[in-house]
């Protein structure tokens, strides 16, 4: 498993941000909200949720709307969106730099930035990645090379309460029955380490903040 950074308030304009690294890969996560939302957003019930994931270079493809696709399906089953409604939450993702776990580096920032901007959420959510080679062995946090190289790849976001269920997963490849359980595990037990260190970075912020 690579290693995991994280830097919070990380942007001081934001309501909360979060600067997020898995080996090489970077994103940075920034939320605004709840806040004011334009008329034609606007949702008598709930709060209006916005994701906007930039790549590192270039302009937003397919794929950037795909990642987009995931990051929202995500964070709108976790957060508690019916306690705003008439406002706006915005959510944007720049990629900073990436070695094959965009995704993963991406919705782990924005776990970490709604943390850092207080929203309320109904869990708090860690995405894992992982590739499986042709003789059947599973890489967790693979790098690009080893995706390449590799059968197939699996993302999967997992809520922190319980026993670990899946809020979101997204493949790439063709994977039997047996290796997509054996991917799941692997990821499942991994995600344990993801959320321990989520844990520690939020009593590091508050316990600095207490001192200061």
């Amino acid at each position: 498993m690579a290693q995991h950074a994280c830097e919070l308030s990380f942007l001081s304009r934001s309501d909360g941000s979060a600067l997020y690294s898995i080996g090489l890969n970077v994103a940075l996560a920034s939320v605004n909200g709840p806040g004011d939302v334009k008329v034609s957003n606007r949702l008598y019930n709930r709060s209006h949720l916005e994701v906007c994931y930039s790549p590192s270079t270039g302009h937003s493809m397919i794929r950037e709307r795909a990642l987009e696709s995931v990051i929202m399906r995500t964070v709108e089953q976790a957060i508690l969106v019916h306690l705003h409604p008439r406002t706006a939450i915005n959510i944007t993702i720049q990629e900073m730099q990436s070695d094959g776990l965009a995704l993963s580096a991406s919705v782990n920032a924005a776990c970490m930035a709604l943390l850092d901007a207080g929203i309320q959420m109904k869990t708090t959510f860690a995405a894992v990645t992982c590739c499986i080679t042709p003789s059947g062995t599973v890489i967790i946090d693979p790098t690009e090379a080893e995706i390449q190289e590799s059968v197939a790849e699996a993302t999967f976001v997992f809520e922190s309460s319980g026993e670990a269920s899946v809020l979101t997963a997204h493949q790439d490849g063709r994977l039997s029955y047996e290796d997509f359980k054996k991917c799941l595990h692997h990821c499942q037990v991994a995600s344990k380490d993801v959320f321990a260190f989520y844990r520690r970075m939020t009593e590091k912020k508050y316990q600095n903040e207490i001192e200061s």
